[in-house]
Formats: C-alpha cells, sequence, structure tokens
C-alpha cells in the first residue's frame, strides 16, 4: 500500500515500431536493429514505470494500412486492460506525419497525452537527436494532460513541440518537422514546455474515443481499399490512371502552393477536369488540399470548384489523407467527417 504523502509512479506505455531510432549504421547504410531499449537505461526506475510493446518493426517508408490498423489495435488493446499516465511512440521520421496525423484523429480522446518521438540518425552516432528527442518527449507527458505531439529537435537546435494534428511531413534537406502555417504548439527548454502563444486553442477530434472504439472492435482490416493520392505535379498524364480499380474510392490531389492545379480543357489528358470527369464515370470521390478558404483564389481555382471538386479546406495535406483512410475503414461520409467539430 502507498503510504501517506507517497507519490505515485506514472505508468507509460513505450510503442516502438522502428525507424532510424531503432537502426544502427552498417558501413554506409541504416539498417533496422534492436528495440531502442537504451533509451529506457538512463531514466531512474523511481521516476517511472514502463510497459513496453513492439506492434512490428520497420523502416517507417515501408509503413502499410495493414500495419497502421495493426499499430491503433494494439494501442487501443493495452489502453483497455490497464491505465496510463501517458504513451510514447518511437517511430520512423519518414512517414511519421502521416501516422500522427491519423493518431491525433484516434488517440486525442483517450484523455491522455501521446507523443511521437524519432530520430535524425541512430542511436549509435554521437550526432543522433533520438535520446534529447526522447527525455524531451517524456519530460512533456508530465506537463500536460491529454492531445496528441510530436516531439523533435530541429537542425538549428530548437527543441520543438507540434501539435500532431498540424503536423508536416519534414523537409527533406534538413529533416526537420514543421507545423502548418508554422503553428507549433511549443517549445522544449531545459525540460520544460515553453507554449507558443499565437498557438490557436481548436478543441481535439469530439469523436476520437468513438472512432478508436469502432476501429478495435473490427477485429482486422475491414478491406484492403485505400486512399489514392496524387501528387502536385507538371505533365502527370490522368489517362494513365486505372480508374475501374475497386481498391480505392477517395482520390486526394495535392494542389500547388497557392490552391491552384491545371484546367486546361477538359478534354486534356492532364487538366484536373479531365481527372473529375473520369472519378465521375468510375465512381470515385475526388478531392483536393492544401487549400485556404479565406485566401483570394485563382480563376483555375474557381474552375475546379464549379466542377464539383471537393476541396478539404484549411487543414495540411497529411491531415487530409489520414481523415480518408479514416473514412475508408469505418465507411465515414468524408463531407460530414469533415465538418464535423474539432
Amino acid at each position: 500500500m502507498m503510504s501517506a504523502g507517497e507519490s505515485r509512479k506514472p505508468h507509460v506505455l513505450a510503442v516502438f515500431t522502428g525507424g532510424t531510432i531503432s537502426s544502427r549504421s552498417t558501413g554506409r547504410v541504416f539498417e533496422i536493429s534492436d528495440p531502442p531499449h537504451i533509451l529506457l537505461q538512463d531514466i531512474p526506475e523511481d521516476t517511472v514505470h514502463f510497459d513496453i510493446c513492439e506492434p512490428f518493426s520497420i523502416l517507417s517508408e515501408n509503413m502499410t494500412p495493414e500495419m497502421l490498423f495493426r499499430l491503433f489495435g494494439t494501442i487501443a488493446s493495452a489502453c483497455s486492460a490497464k491505465i496510463y499516465d501517458g504513451i510514447l511512440i518511437a517511430h520512423g521520421t519518414d512517414t511519421m506525419a502521416y501516422t500522427a496525423q491519423l493518431a491525433h484523429l484516434l488517440l486525442s480522446g483517450l484523455g491522455i497525452p501521446v507523443v511521437f518521438v524519432g530520430s535524425k540518425k541512430p542511436l549509435d552516432d554521437p550526432e543522433s537527436d533520438g535520446v534529447i528527442n526522447f527525455r524531451n518527449a517524456l519530460a512533456l507527458l508530465s506537463q500536460i494532460t491529454s492531445g496528441v505531439f510530436v516531439v523533435s529537435r530541429s537542425i538549428g537546435g530548437t527543441n520543438y513541440v507540434h501539435s500532431a494534428g498540424k503536423i508536416l511531413q519534414a523537409d527533406p534537406q534538413t529533416n526537420d518537422f514543421y507545423s502548418y502555417k508554422n503553428q507549433h504548439f511549443g517549445i522544449m527548454t531545459d525540460g520544460h514546455l515553453e507554449e507558443n502563444d499565437l498557438f490557436p486553442s481548436t478543441d481535439s477530434p469530439v469523436s476520437a474515443r468513438s472512432h478508436l472504439n469502432r476501429l478495435s472492435s473490427l477485429g482486422m482490416l475491414p478491406s484492403p481499399e485505400t486512399v489514392l493520392v496524387l501528387d502536385a505535379c507538371v505533365g502527370i498524364n490522368f489517362r494513365s490512371l486505372l480508374l475501374t480499380r475497386r481498391e480505392f474510392s477517395f482520390v486526394l490531389q495535392r494542389l500547388y502552393h497557392s490552391g491552384t492545379a491545371c484546367t486546361e480543357p477538359r478534354n486534356s489528358p492532364y487538366s484536373l477536369l479531365y481527372l473529375q470527369d473520369m472519378c465521375k464515370a468510375n465512381g470515385k470521390h475526388l478531392f483536393i488540399a492544401p487549400i485556404e478558404k479565406n485566401r483570394i483564389p485563382y480563376s483555375t481555382t474557381r474552375e475546379l470548384l464549379a466542377a464539383g471538386v471537393t476541396p478539404v479546406y484549411d487543414l495540411p495535406f497529411e491531415a487530409v489523407w489520414a481523415g480518408l483512410l479514416l473514412c475508408t475503414w469505418l465507411e465515414e461520409k468524408p463531407e460530414e467527417f469533415f465538418n464535423s467539430p474539432g
């Protein structure tokens, strides 16, 4: 029995999925190694209790929908069997933004903080940021009560805290993470969170707990369907797409930075108007992002909207992907899903 005045050690679920933080350098190649238990060795045993699970161990570029389904099912099962004070998820940086966005939709309703952590270089590299990221993530857990976040050290040495719902893919040149519209949640300084006064006060998704319960109750991935994602690129020939396939119902087209895409005459296979006609003919639903609702649109953007292409406003591209994937799994209507509070 706990004596009077004795504090209870926080219980933290540490989820290892692989990635650079679980890798080692062999010659000039990074390869998956053992789970990064070394991260726990310097944490005094009397300060925190860890439960460890490893749903899989991969380089995150090899992530699949089945693995994502397994990851969130594992977390749901663990949290239904035991009460935790927080969750740490060690994840590769290549696809961390996508997994974190999905976690924002599924784990925000747990009522405990969830923090993603990764590393730009393996832990055995003297320049690795893995240990400092992990320590900052652990410190963050004790200073927030709920929500999903990503902790990452920038190339300049700043320890950023990003809200998972605003995280963007890492910059390919610096490997730094950024937040949508530069709206990072805060900065960790000497283990203390300094919140960003300009961070918008937004609620967590109101249906996150319900979505997680529904997903975990399925037991297995409901279907092999996914989301067809198309990048913004000059000269992509949409005629080459096989839209008769049944593996996807939603097509997500990334827009250029001005919220635009090609709107050559709709008989041109390079035009998004051509793609929209193809989608309609084959029962697919075409979405575009990122796009800002209050920004003065170009004429090309107006053409897309007039043609019935569906915009998802004021969300990172990665967040739209996560929402569409979840709608695919749970058979939700995207228009209702993205317009719901939070």
